[in-house]
């Protein structure tokens, strides 16, 4: 966290310039164009074959059609943010922002690969938690176990190219042995961080929403979200570049 930390202090202007352009950005139009998924009626069961079930699985499902394009271009963009941030450390020696761009967009299809491989089963893992909550908990231990073991995996695929998806994420699993709880409690706390500074703007924004439509206010709040979310996505980027410096200098 300290060297994160330093890396940040070091080189904001670049940080956030990037961090800027493929993550405030998008999350922002995302909060002013994407209304927020239909939410079941309060105190219906979802049993399934029921007509509550039925009309929620339907509005879920138009829901999507109409937007679930948008929300992956979102996501696309924010996780190439990132990686052009890793990049911007390991993809040479300490190149400019643009050459460090070009380079991320010729390794993102890998990393996509990469994280396909990783998401096929935890989204089966999600399935079976979502028809069992009891076992949420131990989804979420999972959860983190897999972002502290994968933590490696973009600043490989930079500092020891050429290398496919497979090997990178197996290289990632090499590399992050003995040091999983380390790497956890770390993301762990960016994550909470960004969540609880987070969650008063987000609230006020549905209560705007609900009784008091203002744009301009609503607007602003969900500047400050969006704003807490491109600084998660550059704590995230410099702790794995700090966490792959640490572990490669041992």
């Amino acid at each position: 966290m300290g060297d994160a930390w330093k890396l940040w202090r070091s080189d904001w202007e670049v940080l956030t310039a990037v961090a800027g352009m493929f993550v405030f950005l998008p999350a922002l139009a995302k909060a002013q164009l994407i209304p927020d998924w239909p939410m079941p009626p309060q105190g219906a069961t979802l049993t399934p074959g029921t007509p509550a079930a039925d009309a929620f699985g339907e509005s879920m499902a138009s829901w999507l059609g109409h937007y679930g394009w948008g929300l992956a271009l979102v996501a696309a963009l924010a996780s190439f943010g990132q990686f052009a941030l890793v990049a911007l450390y390991l993809s040479g020696d300490r190149p400019p922002a643009s050459r460090a761009l070009i380079a991320a967009a010729r390794r993102f299809p890998t990393l996509i690969l990469a994280w396909l491989i990783v998401m096929i089963p935890l989204t089966l893992i999600g399935t079976i938690v979502a028809l069992a909550p009891i076992l949420l908990p131990a989804f979420a231990v999972l959860f983190f176990w897999i972002l502290a073991r994968t933590a490696t995996l973009a600043p490989v695929l930079f500092a020891e190219a050429p290398i496919g998806a497979w090997r990178a994420l197996i290289r990632s699993l090499h590399l992050t042995r003995g040091n999983t709880l380390a790497l956890a409690a770390a993301i762990m706390t960016v994550f909470l961080v960004a969540s609880i500074a987070s969650w008063p703007f987000q609230a006020l924004d549905a209560w705007m929403a609900a009784h008091a439509p203002n744009p301009v206010a609503r607007t602003m709040a969900e500047a400050f979200v969006a704003l807490l979310t491109a600084l998660d996505y550059i704590a995230m980027a410099v702790l794995q570049v700090a966490a792959y410096r640490r572990i490669r200098a041992r």
